[in-house]
């Protein structure tokens, strides 16, 4: 299982910081990635619209490595309007819930292949993310993963944590298995 706390590099998504922000958790959030995390442009300015409405992204997005997003070169811009492009049946604004996550994949695959080691995306799967990471070997932590570790290495608490869980999930019948998955072996 691929963990945080062994990433050299942790390319992050919108949906992630979200999760920490609503459940009032980002400088724990912060802490646990420190100077290893990277942002694309894209994720940017999701983040940006997000702190209209959560000031502490705001506070965040100030601090490095936040401040430094991460710009595309042109192949890799053009390489995430490609795979957009494969995604049928959705409308424009749909697609566009997609482009940091995309961006993540495509950024964390340069990365990779050139020649960086023990990169690993923290993304959620909002549609194909995980998809893409998959077909690319990519190593993805999602937020109950990253929750999970973060709990048991103790960087944050367990009451923190399933707050964050409970962000994590609307389904509120995934809220039990927070527990167990705290109970599991690492």
């Amino acid at each position: 299982m691929t963990r945080i706390s062994q990433a050299e590099i942790v390319v992050v998504d919108t949906s992630v910081v979200v999760n920490f922000a609503k459940a009032a958790a980002l400088r724990h959030l912060g802490d646990c990635l420190g100077e290893r995390a990277l942002i694309t442009q894209d994720v940017f300015g999701e983040l940006t619209d997000w702190a209209q409405s959560l000031p502490a992204i705001g506070r965040l997005l100030e601090q490095r490595p936040w401040t430094q997003p991460i710009e595309l070169s042109p192949e890799q811009s053009q390489k995430v309007v490609d795979i957009l492009g494969f995604v049928e049946g959705q409308n424009p604004a749909a697609q566009l819930q997609d482009v940091g996550e995309v961006s993540c994949v495509v950024l964390a695959q340069s990365l990779r292949d050139g020649g960086r080691e023990q990169v690993v995306l923290l993304l959620d799967d909002i549609r194909h993310g995980k998809s893409l990471a998959k077909v690319r070997r990519l190593d993805v932590v999602d937020t109950p993963a990253l929750i999970i570790e973060m709990v048991a290495t103790g960087t944050m608490g367990k009451a923190l944590g399933a707050k964050v869980w409970r962000e994590t999930f609307s389904d509120r019948s995934k809220w039990t298995d927070y527990d167990t998955r705290l109970a599991e072996p690492p």
